[in-house]
């Protein structure tokens, strides 16, 4: 099993415009072969923070889903609502 956290700090006041426009991705994503889980989540404290948190069986998995139309439309397209790069982490289940 395969786990990615993705951790973006959102521009002030763009949070709801942010999970409105990851809602179809996050929809699409979690119909894929290979895909546990695929959920957004904010930081409690209210900074603009949030993660979006993947399970995907196999590292293989997570290469197609990279792969798809709708991960390449999304992906730079939600730059507009961030302060900058994401942090990307992948992790492998021991």
């Amino acid at each position: 099993m395969v786990a990615v956290v993705v951790k973006e700090n959102l521009k002030d006041g763009q949070k709801a415009a942010f999970v409105e426009y990851m809602r179809e991705m996050i929809a699409l994503t979690k119909q894929e072969d290979g895909c546990i889980a695929y959920d957004l989540y904010e930081s409690v404290d209210g900074a603009g923070e949030v993660v979006m948190v993947e399970l995907w069986e196999t590292k293989e998995a997570l290469d197609r889903h990279m792969e798809t139309d709708h991960f390449k439309k999304f992906l730079p397209g939600g730059e507009v609502y961030k302060n900058g790069p994401p942090e990307i982490k992948v992790f492998e289940k021991l």
